[in-house]
């Protein structure tokens, strides 16, 4: 991967921790400058750079925008944290051609108490 393609993928994840926070604390939406000066407080990201951010997490559906006062444009996280990462559990799962081997793999990887927790939860239904 270049790169770009890099940055641009740390940046979209560091804009979704950015509203993801702010659902948990301060309420869903932000504005762009919001979203800038919490991701750059010393202003070292120009205001531009997220907004073409923001416009393609839009445009991948993991962000909406809707029109605040004025002529801002408000964004929020279109799913939670843990919504978010179910749908990535999910599609790594149904794009393997031996889920039962990608659950072993990753069962394997979990603590005692994170494979307690995911018993549980998976008892439940």
């Amino acid at each position: 991967m270049t790169s770009r393609g890099r940055n641009q993928g740390e940046l979209e994840s560091a804009v979704l921790e950015v509203l993801w926070s702010a659902r948990d604390s301060d309420g869903p939406q932000l504005t762009s400058q919001e979203i800038s000066e919490r991701l750059t407080p010393t202003g070292m990201l120009a205001i531009t750079t997220v907004l073409t951010v923001l416009s393609r997490l839009v445009d991948k559906g993991l962000v909406s925008r809707s029109q605040g006062a004025g002529r801002s444009l408000l964004f929020e996280a279109a799913q939670s944290r843990a919504q978010h990462d179910a749908a990535l559990l999910l599609r790594i799962v149904e794009d393997n051609p031996n889920p039962l081997l990608a659950f072993s793999h990753f069962t394997s990887g979990l603590t005692p108490e994170q494979l307690a927790a995911l018993k549980q939860s998976l008892n439940r239904d």
